[in-house]
């Protein structure tokens, strides 16, 4: 007689297995790589979207750039620079106080000397602008005098405490005014160009 093999009844694992003990860790997030697989086409949109934005910024920038580059203002023309000033300082309310006055008055003609005749003006001391003048074959003999008295009398104002009054700051004023309007007359009627600072008086 045969004896069948036992059947072996399959134990349940006990709580007190430590395979059973051990946690298994669930996952939570999903790798990067999983992540991209699945939404290539929405990563891809993307990325061209942006690629897109970054080329239409460049371009708007470059050509932003370039339109500054090529605007060039047309150049002043110290003559009716001059005038313009002058009539502003003229008409300006209220009317400034001698000194400073007197200081702005100099300033446009001496930028209007400096930027016609190329004479460094604003650079200068009143002593050496006058050494300028005198030396400049355009002014000597035609606005020495004239420059002269101009300088004198505002110096004596900017730096000393003598008073000036209205009709005298009008009589400068009349003096600059003159002498930009007449220099610019004269430069015409001779149709030349400014001669240069270095045109020397002959000794």
């Amino acid at each position: 007689m045969k004896w069948s093999k036992p059947i072996q009844v399959q134990e349940k694992p006990s709580w007190l297995d430590p395979v059973v003990q051990k946690d298994q860790p669930i996952p939570v997030f999903k790798p990067l790589i999983q992540i991209l697989g699945e939404n290539a086409l929405l990563c891809g949109l993307v990325a061209l979207f942006l690629c897109g934005g970054l080329l239409v910024w460049l371009y708007l920038r470059k050509r932003s750039a370039s339109a500054v580059d090529e605007v060039i203002p047309p150049p002043i023309d110290p003559y009716q620079e001059a005038l313009d000033h002058i009539a502003e300082l003229q008409n300006r309310k209220p009317r400034l106080q001698p000194k400073p006055f007197v200081f702005r008055l100099s300033e446009i003609l001496r930028v209007y000397v400096e930027k016609l005749f190329k004479v460094p003006a604003m650079e200068l001391t009143s002593e050496e602008f006058m050494r300028e003048i005198v030396s400049h074959s355009f002014f000597r003999n035609r606005y020495e005098d004239l420059l002269r008295e101009f300088v004198d009398r505002g110096d004596r104002v900017k730096y000393s405490k003598e008073i000036m009054g209205q009709d005298e700051m009008n009589q400068l004023l009349n003096t600059a005014l003159h002498i930009v309007k007449d220099s610019h007359k004269r430069l015409q009627e001779e149709s030349i160009q400014p001669i240069p600072a270095n045109t020397k008086a002959s000794k």
